[in-house]
């Protein structure tokens, strides 16, 4: 924890820096507060605190008591001559931290005079963090964000249309990926990166306790009885310490099992699909007590890192970003067991391109440098991330895996992001918020699918 600490406060120094020697805070001028720091970067105050004292040692700002931080008025803005791409990106992001560099480097083989520049802003506020620096006059001319904050947007028109500006770099692309990120026919997004919703386990923890690993044709009983298994008390404390699955109460994760068992978010006809769904889920948790709970802000599950969970829903970007950390074992992919349905969920890292952009022609370079075959080829064997081009995949992959992750020949066509499950952003927010006392284990599986019905067939 210490080490990523230690990183966000660099980083945070990173963009203070930029904009200071690209001139966007000029000298004199004051940076924004450390509350209002806090808040649009996503940052504890400590975090803030030691970004802006090691720019005070850089010499680059100045503390004024009682008003606030400065621009050193003796700072020399120099003007580069090179041309400049600005990318704004959302964070955290492991895409951001593992690819970026790698599509950077790559565009700067056919473009040595321009000089990429990143910045990136807290999930949480993140559009509102965007609007901000361009109402101060520094737009982005790429913006890399995640489906889900694609599809918070609120104003698509601002985005240019990359259909017929990327054509014949979308040959090999899954058409799946296309649509969704799509507006009256027009590409408002473009993929660089993709998962589906999956199930990984602990093979280690398998075979330490003689559990029989997931096979092809494992079902939702065999999945139950290995969860209860690795279910343990290992210290003889009276709690248990390992549990089989790490769940996750995010809409981003745990709607893989109602998909699969027949739940049609859309239109709801009938209550028994959900029932049924939340059931399993609360059986999982508190009748079973073979799940552990991870918050909505953190679908990634440091129980499962950490070997106190056994299983956990996850995606490739987040498994990627994993081996990046101190990790003792291998993951491994199992086939979902939940239900008949074969069908999962999708995420995504997507770059869009503003209509504001001061450098259009270098930011569709680099869209096209991105999903190129070479950069694709070079990312999705060196970071483990999915390409979002098929016939990469399918040359790096193994069919059971591509088998496990749905993705093998068509089967990925019957996947869905969380945007189009759910058409309305602040649904999904509401969603989340009326299931709170569900997932603490105080309401019941059958007053919350009531309750979701009726907020479901209202929308």
């Amino acid at each position: 924890m210490r080490r990523e600490n230690e990183f966000r406060y660099l980083k945070l120094a990173n963009i203070l820096r930029e904009q200071i020697h690209s001139g966007f805070i000029k000298p004199g001028e004051f940076l924004l507060s450390e509350n209002e720091l806090c808040k649009h970067y996503g940052m504890s105050r400590t975090s803030v605190r030691k970004s802006l004292d090691q720019l005070l040692m850089e010499n680059l700002i100045v503390k004024k008591v009682g008003q606030g931080t400065i621009v050193s008025p003796d700072v020399v803005v120099e003007s580069s001559p090179h041309k400049v791409l600005r990318i704004f990106a959302t964070s955290p992001s492991y895409f951001y931290d593992f690819c970026m560099p790698l599509l950077i480097e790559a565009f700067r083989v056919s473009n040595p005079n321009v000089e990429v520049k990143c910045m990136s802003f807290s999930a949480g506020d993140f559009w509102e963090s965007v609007n901000t620096s361009m109402d101060l006059g520094l737009h982005p001319d790429l913006i890399l964000v995640s489906d889900r904050q694609f599809g918070d947007t609120d104003n698509l028109e601002q985005f240019m249309d990359l259909q017929d500006k990327l054509s014949g770099s979308q040959e090999g692309i899954y058409p799946i990926l296309w649509q969704p990120f799509s507006d009256s026919g027009r590409l408002k997004a473009l993929p660089v990166t993709f998962s589906t919703v999956y199930l990984a386990y602990n093979p280690e923890l398998f075979k330490r306790y003689g559990v029989t690993e997931p096979s092809p044709s494992w079902t939702q009983d065999d999945f139950l009885d290995a969860a209860g298994q690795l279910t343990m008390d290992l210290n003889g404390d009276g709690i248990n310490d390992l549990y089989g699955l790490s769940l996750s109460s995010s809409l981003s994760r745990w709607p893989v099992i109602a998909l699969q068992n027949g739940v049609n978010f859309k239109e709801v006809d009938s209550t028994e699909p959900i029932l049924n769904t939340l059931k399993f889920l609360h059986d999982l948790l508190y009748k079973r007590r073979t799940a552990i709970l991870s918050t909505v802000h953190a679908p990634d599950s440091e129980s499962f890192k950490q070997e106190k969970a056994a299983m956990v829903l996850t995606t490739t970007i987040e498994l990627a970003g994993w081996k990046h950390q101190t990790m003792s074992f291998t993951p491994k992919i199992a086939p979902l067991p939940f239900g008949k349905q074969k069908q999962t969920m999708l995420i995504a890292n997507v770059l869009m391109l503003p209509n504001s952009s001061e450098e259009p022609e270098l930011a569709l370079q680099f869209l096209q440098t991105a999903v190129s075959p070479e950069v694709q080829q070079r990312l999705s064997a060196t970071t483990g991330f999915i390409s979002v081009r098929k016939p990469i995949n399918e040359a790096i992959w193994s069919q059971p895996g591509l088998e496990s992750l749905q993705i093998y020949d068509n089967t990925i066509e019957n996947s869905r992001f969380l945007h189009e499950i759910f058409d309305d952003a602040n649904l999904v927010d509401e969603l989340e918020s009326e299931m709170t006392l569900f997932w603490a284990g105080i309401e019941s599986a059958s007053e919350l699918a009531e309750r979701m019905k009726l907020i479901l067939t209202k929308a």
